[in-house]
Order: structure tokens, then C-alpha cells, then sequence
């Protein structure tokens, strides 16, 4: 199913469930290194089981967190069970930016304008909390994923993005947000042209950040979980419909069988919807599209690029990059504004690309860093890919026990940031599956599926369709 959404003659979008990722994606960057790996077409067992003490839905880096929080922690389930649609990892994880980009204050606003003050700190917190979790369990395991941390700039493009940029850093200051050592503004033009390499630039911020190879990270918490601690881990297994009842008995079934059990995580980001109707216009599929890119000469070798970035026009439309300490390669992605918003919310088709930023994407680096030159042959665009994120009303994830049908959580609608977001609330939803409170998840309560959040009078689709998206983002 390749669209999800339906306009209607006043101009708004009717949700319509996402349906089932399609079988036949095509490869990213990512994904095309990792032809060889053992997770394609695994099946722990040649059969599903009836029953688990916990069935996880996706196995991207959320499913794979919650396994490794669940397997590796105290009083472990006995019986743990993935399911997964296609490959492991070849979903919105397999085809992200390989960039985990806390925001230290640029959304601070619009949080703030959503839930208020203090869970506007607890959001921003819990970004840094991730990489720094991120950064613990790549140590903690050896897990080679071209890992690298350093620093990140948010770059303006426009006097708009300029006050925007400025007005977030200042109010978040001054509500006592911490920066100091974290965050540096840079008001100056020629000092942000400067120290950003970029040609337009108008002002700036600088702040932590890494990035990474992400299919690498989850194929490597999914293997160990699998060789070593029981995990049961099925591919091309799409769940087809789940069903509970008062008592939290889950029924679980696919094409291969059906599995009953007492705890059920919902892994499942952009086809949330699918599953749980309660989500419909809560969390809507988003279509990205992004890009593998060669440098010239001027930002190869010793002239590699050491940032990682964003530059930004106006409140809601940028482009994100990283350059690949170990390779050179520069992952590009963006562009949004090019394709008709209608075109890219509720659009489950990552299999086709659009012409249109083939083209943006080719040409981005030229545009922006100064220097960058004429392209030899084999240099510039190597490939490029879509994508399918799941975003929601207001840019920040559900997270938690569903409501009213106990045995299930949900971790989903990452709203693009997941990298960002996903390692602390998937070691959330563990300790509350072993029966910890919220409080010790230490996660923003605003992350919580609320009636109040699922009853909110907007859906994604108003949002991004009429309103161009929420400030936040």
C-alpha cells in the first residue's frame, strides 16, 4: 500500500491506516554494505511458537533496544519473539542519516508551547541522555559501527531561521536551560561562514553530536541477543492483526501462525496505525529521501568535514548531513520542500525516489559548502534512497503502556529524531514491562499514549498539510 492519506474538497487530510511495508524495498547506502550479513531471512526457529512471555514487533534500532534492555537486565522473560515485516533493520533504522543529534534547545519552544516548561527541559535532556546511553552500550559491547562523537552545527540559512535559531537558545537560557560548555551560539555571518565551510551561512550553533552506521549497531544487539540470550527472531513475518482482551491476553497473527501472549511491545513507527487503530492520525508515515555522496578533493583526506550538520531555512524546512570519518562518504538528506507536502505524508512507498530530489540532493553540496568545486568523474552523488518515518502531532514520540489494554507498550512515532530518542525510551519500555515505575524510566511524561494525547483535537495530517508542521520539529 503506497499512500496512506486522502484530501478531501476543504483542503484537509482524512488519515487512512498505513497498511504493510512493502516486500520489495530498495537498498540504502547502509543496506547495500551489509549484503553478507547472517540476519537476512533468519528464523531462530523454522516455526513460530504459540506462545511467548513477549513478542516485539520491528526490529529496528526501538525492537532491538527493547530486546537487549529486556535480555541483558535483571530477571530476564524466558521467552522473548521479534517479529519482523521484511529484513531485519530495513526499515526506517536501515535508512536513516546515520546521525544521533541530540537537540540542546532549538525545539525548545514549541515544546514548551505543547506541555510546558518542565517537560520541555525533560525532552531536551533526554536527547543528551540518548547519545550518552548510545555512547555506554557501543562501549559496553564492542560494537563496531563506525562510531564517532564530536560536535554538530545548526546553520541559518535565512534571517528566518536566524531568529528562529535565536529566540529558542535565548528563552531556553533564560528559563535556566543549561548551555554553558554545551551549546555555543554563533551571531556573527563571516564567523558562522568560517567555521561552518558554508557559503551562505548567517549565523549558527554548535553543539554535540555523532554519528554512526545504524543497521550495524542493531544487527549487532540482534545478534547477540540471539546467540546468547535466547532471542527468537523471525524475518519476512509481517503481523497481520493483534487482538487483547481484559484480561491482557494477546493474540498476535501472521500468515506463519498465531502467537498468544501476556506482553506485547509495538516496535512499529510509520504502521502503527495498522495494528492499533487508536493511533490513526496520531502517527502518520512521512517519506524521506536521502543520499550517499562522494566529496571532491577539497573535503577528502586531511580537509574531511569535522561537524556534523543542519542547515536550515525558515522554521520548518532543512537539510541534515554527516561526513564518514572512516570512508569520506557524505550521507545528504532533505529537501522536503521540493516535493508537495501531500506527496510525502501518509506515503508508504520506499521502494521508487522522487526525480526531483535525486536532483536537489545531487547538487546540495555545491550549494552549500564553500570550496566543494567541480565533481571529478566518481565523485559526487554515489546513490540515494527513501525512506519511511512515522511522525505526530506535535514531533515527540508515544512512548509506554497502552491505555486500557494492559500486556501492551508502544514505542513509535519518532518523528524522524530517532536516533536521538529511541535507546532511552526503549530501555524504558523494559523496566516497565518488569514491572518498574515511570518515574525510574526517567523518560518525559509527555511521551506517555494518553486519552488526553490520542483524543488531541489535531492529526498529523492537519498539522503538516494545513499548518506546515508543528514548531517543534
Amino acid at each position: 500500500m503506497a499512500s496512506s492519506f486522502s484530501t478531501i474538497a476543504n483542503g484537509t487530510s482524512k488519515p487512512v491506516a498505513p497498511g504493510y511495508p512493502i516486500p520489495d524495498p530498495c537498498l540504502s547506502f547502509w543496506l547495500q554494505g551489509t549484503r553478507s550479513s547472517s540476519l537476512l531471512g533468519h528464523r531462530t526457529t523454522s516455526s513460530l511458537p504459540s506462545e511467548a512471555d513477549v513478542v516485539i514487533i520491528g526490529s529496528g534500532i526501538s525492537g532491538a533496544a527493547v530486546a537487549y534492555f529486556l535480555l541483558t537486565g535483571p530477571d530476564p522473560p524466558k521467552s522473548v519473539i521479534m517479529l519482523e515485516a521484511r529484513e531485519a533493520c530495513h526499515g526506517a533504522t536501515g535508512r536513516n542519516g546515520g546521525h544521533c543529534r541530540p537537540d540542546c534547545y532549538r525545539g525548545y519552544k514549541g515544546y514548551k508551547g505543547s506541555f510546558g516548561k518542565e517537560q520541555a527541559m525533560k525532552i531536551l535532556q533526554n536527547e543528551m541522555d540518548t547519545l550518552n546511553l548510545v555512547n555506554e552500550i557501543i562501549e559496553k559491547e564492542g560494537i563496531d559501527c563506525d562510531f564517532w562523537r564530536g560536535l554538530s552545527f545548526d546553520v541559518a540559512m535565512d534571517e528566518e531561521a536566524v531568529e528562529f535559531f535565536k529566540s529558542n537558545y535565548e528563552e531556553f537560557k533564560a528559563d535556566g536551560g543549561l548551555t554553558e560548555g554545551i551549546v555555543e551560539w554563533i551571531p556573527d555571518a563571516e564567523e558562522a561562514k568560517k567555521r561552518t565551510r558554508t557559503t551562505n551561512a548567517l549565523a549558527a550553533a554548535e553543539f554535540p553530536a555523532a554519528s554512526l552506521w545504524p543497521y550495524k549497531l542493531v544487527a549487532h544487539l540482534l545478534k547477540l541477543c540471539t546467540d546468547k540470550h535466547g532471542l527468537n527472531l523471525q524475518t519476512n513475518t509481517p503481523v497481520k492483526s493483534v487482538s487483547d482482551n481484559d484480561a491482557g491476553e494477546w493474540t498476535v497473527n501472521t500468515d506463519r501462525g498465531t502467537i498468544k501472549s501476556s506482553k506485547v511491545v509495538f516496535a512499529t513507527n510509520a504502521f502503527t496505525a495498522t495494528l492499533l487503530p487508536e493511533f490513526l492520525g496520531k502517527i502518520a508515515p512521512y517519506k524521506g529521501q536521502c543520499s550517499a555522496i562522494v566529496p571532491t578533493r577539497d573535503f577528502s583526506g586531511d580537509k574531511l568535514l569535522d561537524h556534523t550538520y543542519s542547515h536550515r531555512y525558515g522554521v520548518q524546512d532543512f537539510d541534515y548531513m554527516i561526513q564518514r570519518p572512516k570512508d569520506g562518504i557524505v550521507i545528504m538528506g532533505g529537501g522536503r520542500w521540493e516535493v508537495p507536502v501531500e506527496k510525502l505524508i501518509g506515503n508508504t512507498d520506499d521502494r521508487t525516489k522522487f526525480d526531483v530530489l535525486t536532483k536537489y540532493l545531487a547538487g546540495s553540496m555545491k550549494k552549500y559548502m564553500d570550496g566543494w568545486g567541480e565533481e571529478s568523474p566518481g565523485e559526487g552523488l554515489l546513490y540515494d534512497w527513501t525512506g519511511v518515518m512515522g511522525y505526530t502531532p506535535e514531533a515527540v514520540p508515544y512512548v509506554g503502556a497502552l491505555h486500557g489494554r494492559p500486556g501492551g507498550y508502544i514505542t513509535a512515532g519518532h518523528s524522524g529524531h530517532g536516533m536521538a530518542r529511541t535507546m532511552t525510551c526503549s530501555r524504558g519500555i523494559a523496566a516497565l514491562i518488569r514491572g518498574e515505575s515511570w518515574e525510574s524510566t526517567k523518560l518525559p511524561e509527555c511521551f506517555q499514549p494518553t486519552p488526553e494525547r490520542l483524543n488531541g483535537p489535531k492529526s498529523v495530517e492537519e498539522v503538516w498539510c494545513n499548518e506546515g508542521g508543528p514548531v517543534a520539529h
